[in-house]
């Protein structure tokens, strides 16, 4: 997979060499996990409730033309992912209820197709992505658990945390993840000459593959449920290559 990441980046920067067009964009994203019956039986079971999280996505961007209607397009993004979730006390998870969070920071490289009618446009194709750093957020209460133990220094003891209350954020350790992601993405959206430059506004979805959680809990092999989804808006500018 390394080999593909970097064949990847060595074709971006050759088509980089040769684009028409180079820009930047800048986007918000909302992400989670895909939905599937795994993982709504494991929500079920554990009494937690998923929830979208905040991330940014920001990169470069190239354009090629291949015909009148249809460019290539490709981008070299900083691409912010995760997921959320709220925690309620049953048995199965030890009582413990609070509010938990991934943020997965990502090297991503999708390469797409982008058809063109008139200002609009709709844009498909693969990605590839490298998880640069991964860090979580916890915060629990065990209410129940602390009655049951007589003290909440015994309550952590029994979660292995360090307090209850736990709401920094910390990093994780990368050997609990896989490293790599692929999947596609498409995008709709609209682009404007503004001047020398084309302003751009899109939407996008997201979809991994890949299951990102590469740990041990519970077996992973019977827990393959954590994919990447997630939706970003943003806007960009294009400049346009002097022509010789």
């Amino acid at each position: 997979m390394k080999k593909i990441l970097l064949i990847a980046l060595v074709v971006f920067l050759g088509m980089g060499v040769q684009a028409q067009s180079i820009g930047l964009r800048f986007g918000y994203t909302k992400s989670g996990l895909r939905i599937d019956d795994k993982l709504s039986d494991f929500l079920d079971v554990m009494d937690k409730e998923g929830k979208m999280a905040d991330g940014v996505n920001i990169g470069l961007v190239i354009e090629k033309p291949i015909k009148s209607n249809i460019d290539f397009h490709a981008e070299l993004n900083f691409a912010q992912k995760g997921s959320a979730y709220d925690i309620y006390g049953n048995e199965t998870n030890h009582m413990q209820s609070g509010y938990g969070e991934n943020n997965l920071n990502y090297f991503e490289l999708p390469i797409m197709a982008k058809i063109k009618f008139g200002p609009a446009y709709v844009a498909v194709g693969p990605h590839i992505a490298y998880l640069m750093k991964a860090k979580e957020i916890k915060y629990r209460e065990a209410d129940m658990l602390v009655s049951n133990l007589g003290s909440e220094a015994a309550a952590a003891n029994a979660l292995e945390v360090s307090s209850l209350k736990n709401d920094e954020w910390f990093d994780n350790d990368m050997d609990d993840f896989n490293r790599f992601d692929f999947g596609a993405q498409l995008s709709v959206g609209a682009q404007f000459p503004v001047g020398k430059v084309t302003v751009f506004g899109e939407a996008r979805g997201t979809m991994g593959f890949a299951n990102w959680d590469n740990s041990d809990f519970f077996n992973q092999k019977e827990f393959d449920y954590k994919r990447n989804l997630a939706f970003t808006f943003s806007v960009g500018v294009l400049f346009n290559k002097p022509k010789k």
